[in-house]
């Protein structure tokens, strides 16, 4: 059995707070689940975390609005560069015509890629996504008044990694983390852990030619992967086992305050993360109102109102 057992959360530099509150949750029908600030560095940014009503670990995407700090990332190879929802059979079609009535750009043209009817489109910072139909996804849908249930995102499907190199990368995936090559499609690879399907599936997409991307945290690229694990037991044991295959450049386990975080780079420069599943969001917020307030680790709760003060408004 692999220590992990699927996506935890996916993390993007975005442009705007209220531009990227307006994407998720009005456009997509997802959850503010908690409102808080990167844990990293001394200028307050907001980290978002969007997805089913519960948070549960696989349906999350969270962003840092960076346009206020005016800091650019550049895209390119070594990313994440699609991240792929799931939707329910015969949703592809209501969701066209929401991005035409909304102004979201998406791409004319459906696909199917391994047996699954996708559609591209785009967050206005320009960050890729597709939603995917699939009747195998069984998570709590992201609905809301005007999305109906039978065409509701279920939460990540999968995610695609554009990759310059990929043989180290496939060896990597089956002997450091557990995942087994499921099927390859020309330039894609489609690899599965724990029990597969919607939210444990990652694709590689070889691009040769592409230009490596930045690594740093900005506007415009998904910064990092998280899986799911179960607590540091778990990431530690991982750790060890990268140490010994030769992995070496893995972090030390990080107090995220929701969750602990383990950092680590996959042969073709895709930063992963191994979060633990065994704090939660409901250390400070009531399950059924996560999201409503402002949110800080203890050791930054009094500097709220100066944090507050420095950040762009946002309303749901």
């Amino acid at each position: 059995m692999s220590i992990i057992k699927g996506f935890h959360h996916l993390t993007a530099g975005v442009r705007h707070a209220q531009e990227d509150v307006d994407f998720y949750v009005k456009l997509l029908g997802q959850t503010l689940v908690k409102k808080t600030v990167l844990l990293d560095g001394e200028d307050p940014i907001y980290h978002l975390y969007y997805g089913n009503a519960n948070g549960e670990p696989g349906t999350l995407v969270t962003s840092f609005p960076f346009r206020q700090r005016g800091v650019m990332a550049r895209p390119g190879s070594g990313q994440v560069r699609f991240i792929n929802y799931s939707v329910p059979s015969n949703s592809l079609e209501f969701w066209r015509e929401r991005f035409t009535a909304k102004g979201i750009a998406f791409a004319a043209e459906m696909t199917k890629r391994f047996g699954e009817r996708r559609q591209r489109f785009q967050h206005p910072c320009g960050i890729e996504f597709d939603l995917v139909e699939t009747d195998l996804d069984t998570r709590q849908p992201c609905v809301a008044n005007d999305i109906p249930t039978r065409y509701a995102i279920r939460g990540v499907h999968s995610i695609t990694l554009s990759l310059r190199e990929v043989e180290e990368s496939v060896r990597f995936m089956s002997d450091a983390i557990g995942f087994r090559l499921a099927a390859q499609s020309g330039p894609y690879f489609r690899f599965e852990t724990h029990t597969g399907g919607p939210g444990m599936v990652v694709e590689f997409l070889h691009e040769p030619d592409r230009l490596q991307g930045s690594t740093v945290y900005g506007e415009g690229t998904i910064h990092h992967v998280a899986f799911a694990v179960d607590n540091m037991d778990d990431q530690m044991a991982l750790k060890e086992k990268l140490m010994a295959l030769g992995y070496i450049d893995t972090s030390e386990s990080v107090n995220r305050n929701y969750f602990r975080s383990m950092y680590f780079k996959m042969p073709g420069g895709v930063m992963f993360e191994a979060a633990t599943t065994d704090i939660g969001f409901a250390i400070d917020e009531a399950p059924d109102h996560l999201g409503e307030e402002f949110q800080l680790p203890p050791w930054l709760v009094n500097r709220k109102d100066e944090l507050l003060a420095r950040l762009e408004p946002i309303t749901v």
